[in-house]
């Protein structure tokens, strides 16, 4: 009888996060919907942060904003993380891809940036801290299917503690809309959990 009392409040625990984690995706949705004008104005007033500002600046730029819930080590929604990321990855592959069709060497290709600054608070409003992601070197581009392109390589994460480098690193796009990041998390001691980060594409720069 003990045991299955505390089973359904295990139970009924587990659905109260998960609704919880189900309504801040909503929310960071209708964030995503707005934050887009402000960065943009940023871009136009030359007031990106360092984050966005490291590395060559070829190619054209894709931008969008983080909307993702992140587990604890219990496998459980305890995160919720917002932000913004740069990256001239796609534009990249698009290069590259028509150097390929092309029979070129693609020598003249940009090199790459993924450059993202990261906010993460928990559900009951307390830990929120900031970092980064910066640094980021590529490995391999696959192309899986027409609506997935992944790119593998090593990048920095700027923690309260000190960077972290050369962490295994997989940006991935899908159907050019949605991004998904996941950093080894036996570098990054779990800090994100046992999933990618995931957020939007918003528009690209030219």
């Amino acid at each position: 009888m003990l045991r299955s009392k505390v089973e359904r409040s295990r139970f009924s625990l587990r659905d109260v996060n998960t609704t919880i984690a189900l309504v801040a995706l909503v929310l960071l949705g209708g964030i995503a919907l707005v934050q887009p004008i402000r960065y943009y104005e940023d871009i136009g007033n030359d007031k990106i942060s360092d984050v966005f500002a490291q590395g060559p600046q070829g190619g054209n730029y894709t931008f969008g904003v983080l909307a993702s819930i992140q587990n604890d080590e219990n496998g459980d929604p305890f995160w919720i993380v917002s932000g913004n990321w740069r990256t001239n990855l796609l534009d990249i592959a698009n290069q590259s891809q028509t150097a390929s069709q092309e029979n070129k060497t693609g020598q003249g290709t940009s090199a790459p940036v993924f450059n993202t600054s990261v906010r993460m608070i928990n559900f009951n409003g307390t830990g929120e801290h900031t970092h980064s992601i910066t640094d980021f070197a590529l490995e391999s581009v696959t192309m899986p299917s027409n609506m997935t392109t992944i790119f593998n390589g090593t990048s920095t994460a700027n923690f309260r503690e000190g960077p972290i480098t050369d962490i295994p690193t997989t940006i991935m796009f899908t159907n050019e809309k949605v991004i998904s990041i996941w950093l080894d998390p036996n570098k990054i001691n779990n800090h994100y959990g046992d999933t990618p980060v995931y957020g939007i594409v918003l528009e690209e720069l030219h």
